[in-house]
């Protein structure tokens, strides 16, 4: 049988590597040791290669993008994620936005990488060893990679090849099903978290209230019919009264009437999310059984 997902996502592998800050100092370990009297398995040296600041802006764009491809991804395996057709565009786009700043970060350590190697000399005083800073190594350890791959079904698998990884045919394609669940399942997650903060926190007295509690709201709610691999038209409604939900401004709900006005359209939506069932296909008939939202299970029914 023809997996469901082939024609509806990618799946995307997100790559980031950059050189090491930090190496072991085996030299000045020993040392340590011997003028301490310390035992040979009572630690190590570890040297920082360049100062505090220097990886920074680079490590927090890794983060965004990083953060990015979670959020529009759905899990699969480890370091690959489902890429759902509707968003490959979007996610190309933003993908070379941030290659394209991560290249400019890059050439600005490139330029700054002699003051890096003369801050290290006076750190490490008689410990400073030149071998560690090649500005060519240094440039060649960053890569910033986006591989697509396409969804697996057992067509793709020659009987020589399923033979040899000892893998067969009908467990490619149930790992491709069970994964398709499991996207519906960390969909339904998703949209639980946002709604449940916004009820957790409008229930309190004096609640603190951040632009963050409407606006991650929002965010999950534009996503939902993109993440929806089901097409499940139950969802996307939700998703609307999600949309609906993150209307309201942060001013307002430090109002009574409208933050009571909103814990009661949150906790309704909620609700639904909560009492939501998942139905999934079991085998060529396609007979079904439910997955409880609350508990969110993954085992096969």
């Amino acid at each position: 049988m023809k997996n469901q997902l082939a024609g509806k996502a990618v799946l995307m592998r997100l790559s980031i590597g950059s050189p090491g800050t930090q190496r072991a100092d085996r030299a000045t370990s020993e040392k340590v040791k011997a003028s301490e009297h310390l035992g040979q398995n009572s630690g190590k040296w570890v040297k920082e290669l360049y100062p505090p600041a220097a990886m920074v802006e680079i490590r927090r764009l890794d983060g965004e993008a990083q953060r990015y491809h979670a959020a529009v991804t759905l899990p699969f395996d480890t370091g690959c994620g489902i890429l759902p057709a509707g968003i490959i565009m979007e996610y190309g786009d933003r993908m070379r936005r941030f290659k394209s700043m991560r290249s400019a970060l890059i050439a600005e350590f490139i330029e700054k990488y002699p003051t890096f190697v003369e801050w290290a000399r006076q750190e490490h005083n008689g410990t400073f060893d030149a071998s560690l800073y090649d500005v060519k190594k240094a440039e060649a350890a960053f890569y910033f990679r986006t591989e697509p791959i396409p969804v697996p079904d057992s067509s793709h698998f020659e009987t020589t090849v399923t033979s040899l990884l000892g893998v067969d045919a009908e467990s490619v394609d149930q790992r491709v099903r069970d994964a398709g669940v499991e996207a519906q399942q960390e969909l339904l997650r998703r949209m639980i978290e946002p709604v449940s903060h916004m009820a957790r926190t409008l229930a309190k007295d004096s609640p603190k209230i951040f632009d963050t509690l409407t606006g991650n709201l929002a965010e999950m709610a534009e996503l939902v019919p993109k993440l929806n691999l089901a097409g499940d038209a139950e969802l996307d409604a939700i998703a609307k009264e999600m949309a609906d939900l993150a209307k309201y401004k942060r001013e307002d709900l430090k109002k009574d009437i409208f933050k009571s006005e909103a814990r009661k359209q949150a906790e309704a939506v909620l609700k639904k999310l909560e009492g939501y069932r998942l139905l999934r296909p079991h085998g060529e008939g396609h007979t079904s059984c439910p997955v409880e939202a609350e508990t969110l299970k993954k085992e096969r029914c």
